[in-house]
C-alpha cells in the first residue's frame, strides 16, 4: 500500500469531518447542473445569513475600485455575475462547516484571510493579465488549502507543531512531513472528491505546492496560477503562519506556463490595485 492509499483510508475512517451543509449542497448542485437557476441561488444565499453577510462583504473587496458599494444580491450579480456569486457562496459555505470560536479562532482567521487574497490574486491575475475570463480561478484559489482548514479541525495540537517549525524557519511541505503524514494537500484532494467538487478544483487542491512547469498534468496552467497567487498573497500580508518562507516558490515553472510581469513588478501592481486590506474586516 502506498503512502496515498494509506493517508486515504485514514481519512476515511475518521468520522468527524463534517459533511456538506445543506446550504452547500444545494449551491453545488447549481455548480454542476447544466441549467443554472438565478432564483434558487439567491433565495439559498438570502436563507443563510452568515452566507449572505460574507457574500457581500468578497463582493466589494472583488469589485471596490471599480463600482460602488454592493449592499445586495441583486448588486452583486450584476457587478459580479452569476458564476461569480455561485461560487463565492460555495467557498463560503464550506468555509463555515469548518468555523471556530474561543482559542481556535485567531489561527481559523488567519488562513481564512489567506484563503480569501489567493482567490481574488487568482481572479484578478488571469483577468488582468492572462485575459482569461474564467470564474475557476477563484474558486481554485479560495479552496487551494481545505486540507489545511481540515488539520486545524480535526488535528489542532498537530497545526500547533507545523506553525511553530514554519515560523523556526522550515515551509509548509517540511514541517507537514515532520509533524504528520496528513499531508493537506491530499486531505483536500480527497475532501473535494467525497463533496463531488469539479476535477480541475481537486487537481489543483493536490497540486499546487509542485512545481508547475515538471507536471503532466491538462490543468498545470491552472496549478501555476494558485501556485503563484498563494505565494503572492503570503509575500503582501496574508500568509498562514507568518513564516520567512512558508512555501517553495517554482518560479521558472510557473513563467514557462504563464506570460506575466517580473515576479516583484507583479506583487508591486496587484498591491496598489487590489484593495486586499478589506479583508481584515471579514
Amino acid at each position: 500500500m502506498n503512502q496515498v492509499d494509506k493517508i486515504r483510508i485514514e481519512i476515511q475512517m475518521l468520522k468527524k469531518l463534517p459533511t456538506l451543509s445543506h446550504s452547500a449542497e444545494k449551491i453545488l448542485r447549481l455548480t454542476n447542473s447544466e441549467l443554472t437557476h438565478l432564483d434558487e441561488l439567491i433565495n439559498i444565499i438570502e436563507n443563510d445569513l452568515p452566507i449572505l453577510s460574507k457574500v457581500l462583504s468578497i463582493a466589494n473587496i472583488m469589485c471596490l475600485g471599480y463600482s460602488g458599494p454592493i449592499t445586495n444580491l441583486k448588486d452583486a450579480l450584476f457587478k459580479i455575475g452569476f458564476n461569480n456569486l455561485k461560487n463565492v457562496a460555495l467557498s463560503v459555505s464550506i468555509f463555515s462547516l469548518f468555523k471556530v470560536s474561543g482559542h481556535k479562532e485567531k489561527t481559523y482567521k488567519k488562513l481564512f484571510k489567506h484563503s480569501i487574497a489567493t482567490g481574488i490574486i487568482s481572479k484578478y491575475i488571469s483577468e488582468e493579465f492572462l485575459d482569461i475570463q474564467d470564474e475557476s480561478a477563484f474558486t481554485a484559489g479560495i479552496l487551494h488549502d481545505l486540507g489545511l482548514f481540515a488539520i486545524h479541525h480535526l488535528y489542532y495540537d498537530a497545526y500547533l507543531k507545523i506553525e511553530n517549525l514554519v515560523l523556526s524557519g522550515k515551509n509548509v511541505s517540511e514541517a507537514e512531513n515532520e509533524v504528520t503524514d496528513l499531508d493537506h494537500s491530499i486531505i483536500g484532494k480527497w475532501l473535494s472528491e467525497w463533496w463531488g467538487l469539479p476535477e480541475e478544483i481537486g487537481e489543483v487542491i493536490l497540486y499546487h505546492h509542485e512545481d508547475p512547469g515538471k507536471l503532466d498534468n491538462k490543468y498545470r496552467r491552472n496549478i501555476a496560477l494558485i501556485h503563484l497567487a498563494n505565494y503572492v498573497a503570503e509575500k503582501i500580508g496574508y500568509s498562514i503562519y507568518n513564516g520567512i518562507k512558508e512555501s517553495v516558490f517554482y518560479e521558472p515553472g510557473v513563467y514557462s506556463l504563464l506570460t506575466l510581469p517580473e515576479i516583484g513588478d507583479l506583487i508591486n501592481h496587484i498591491k496598489s490595485e487590489l484593495p486586499l486590506e478589506e479583508i481584515n474586516i471579514l
